[in-house]
């Protein structure tokens, strides 16, 4: 009978044993993931050299990979490559990069579909896929832009790059069709406030957009 109840008692210390060795490995694993996307990230902030967006991009997507259930690796891949679009000059080459970055923001929305983030990231793709060809592309495509702006505001009125993106929209819409710097200039006076107040989750979280916010609100001057 005691040899019973002494295995009987051993079984919750060996549940206990196997249970905090399981969770070190896995905050192991998670500071291992935090480090990664920090020097990506630090490498990102620190970009002088336009074509290291894809190489960043694919830094980020490798990691995605290896974290299946965290949204924010894919997301940077998907905005680097998006980044980068913007700067290609070989209008061929542009769209075949957005798929590529669609099809990483198609995984996030189902991982997250509540993010405002994704949904500013979303719209922010459909305006590089206007640069393609503007004057076939650009009715479409501004309208698409909008209703993904909408749904992120919907999610976070808070969110700065909002009301930048779509002061990016309206600035680059002629005046004709309602665009223009008059009417671009107060999304962009309203994402500089939101700028101010607005504070990421935490460092890994998307924090970009205000620097060039202001170049273009000066630009509305």
């Amino acid at each position: 009978m005691k040899r019973i109840m002494m295995n009987f008692k051993a079984i919750p210390l060996t549940f206990l044993f196997t249970f905090s060795v399981v969770t070190g490995l896995l905050a192991q694993d998670k500071s291992e993931y935090r480090q990664a996307m920090g020097d990506a990230l630090s490498e990102m902030n620190a970009i002088t050299d336009h074509a290291t967006y894809l190489d960043l991009a694919n830094k980020f997507q490798r990691i995605a990979e290896n974290e299946t259930t965290e949204w924010l690796p894919a997301y940077y891949a998907a905005l680097c490559t998006t980044l980068y679009s913007f700067g290609e000059k070989d209008a061929l080459k542009i769209d075949p990069l957005l798929d590529q970055a669609q099809i990483m923001i198609d995984k996030i929305i189902k991982l997250n579909e509540k993010e405002s983030e994704i949904w500013v990231l979303q719209g922010l793709l459909y305006q590089a896929r206007i640069m393609v060809d503007p004057m076939t592309r650009g009715q479409n495509l501004v309208m698409k832009a909008n209703e993904a702006f909408n749904k992120a505001e919907s999610l976070n009125p808070e969110n700065p790059r909002v009301y930048y993106l779509k002061g990016q929209n309206l600035l680059n819409t002629p005046e004709m069709f309602g665009g223009g710097k008059q009417v671009a200039k107060p999304l962009f006076q309203k994402a500089s406030e939101k700028f101010l107040s607005f504070k990421p989750a935490d460092s890994l979280s998307p924090n970009w957009g205000k620097a060039h916010n202001e170049q273009l609100l000066m630009s509305c001057e």
